[in-house]
């Protein structure tokens, strides 16, 4: 009886010896102490309600059964929470970017800041979730609450916090010095007539020459949107800019534009 006595005390001392260097971490090697963002997991998890509103938008969100053929969703143009698949559409179809009836996907972040809604304009918020589901989609009509816990979700997506704009869209200090330069190019060319700042959109829809009047977009997070304008006829924004530079002068613009001011005015527009 003594030595088991004394077998169960020395199995006691090596368990409790264990937990300590292994900072009650299962399975960890002896001192290493636990993870400190295992701990703040839970708590995460604890904080989300079944019935929060904007959760259950995102779950409409990336729910396909919204669709006829139930197999695309929001989130399937939209990807990454409200981003772009940078693809050009004609209903459900992908097309070459330019194609005339194309409609290339919009990035959705600040949307609730950035109306009229669709390329053409003129709609609410409701009314394109609603014509986006019915038409392109074609899937039934959504009910109230569906649309409502959409436009919540949508509401939630708030423009990126940017390092390089001050609260106005101006460039911050911590801008690089061509984009600075670039913000003055921008105000050169009258950008800000249309892309008024700090959303960089216009609650309006514009002529540009490209085919009729269309939404004007918002620039902000325009580095990661391409292909650009309502068909995505342009590539990249190397190539958008002369052509909007030569709209100008279509409009009786006298103003002239080195190539150092357009190199400065693609920085700028990158930083947004």
């Amino acid at each position: 009886m003594t030595v088991l006595r004394m077998s169960a005390v020395v199995i006691l001392i090596a368990v409790a010896c264990g937990l300590v260097l292994g900072a009650g971490t299962p399975g960890a090697p002896a001192g290493t102490a636990a993870p400190k963002a295992a701990a703040a997991k839970p708590k995460a998890a604890a904080a989300k309600k079944p019935d929060d509103p904007v959760h259950a938008g995102l779950l409409l969100f990336n729910d396909p059964s919204l669709s006829g053929a139930g197999t695309v969703s929001c989130a399937t143009c939209h990807p990454r929470g409200g981003h772009t698949n940078n693809k050009t559409y004609v209903g459900l179809n992908v097309v070459p970017d330019g194609t005339p009836d194309g409609r290339s996907v919009p990035l959705l972040w600040g949307v609730k800041d950035t109306g009229p809604y669709s390329w053409a304009g003129g709609k609410t918020l409701k009314e394109n979730i609603k014509g986006i589901i019915t038409k392109r989609m074609q899937g039934k009509e959504p009910s109230e609450a569906q649309l409502d816990r959409l436009i919540d979700y949508l509401d939630s997506l708030e423009f990126p916090n940017n390092p390089n704009l001050n609260a106005d869209g101006t460039p911050s200090d911590a801008a690089p010095a061509a984009a600075k330069r670039g913000y003055q190019v921008f105000l050169k060319a009258s950008c800000n007539a249309c892309h008024v700042p700090p959303i960089f959109a216009k609650a309006d829809n514009e002529d540009i020459g490209s085919g009729g009047p269309f939404n004007v977009p918002s620039l902000r997070g325009l580095s990661t949107t391409a292909p650009y304008f309502h068909d995505g006829r342009f590539a990249t924004l190397r190539a958008l800019v002369p052509a909007k530079l030569k709209y100008l002068e279509g409009l009786g613009s006298t103003e002239k534009f080195s190539d150092e001011e357009v190199e400065d005015l693609l920085v700028f527009l990158g930083t947004l």
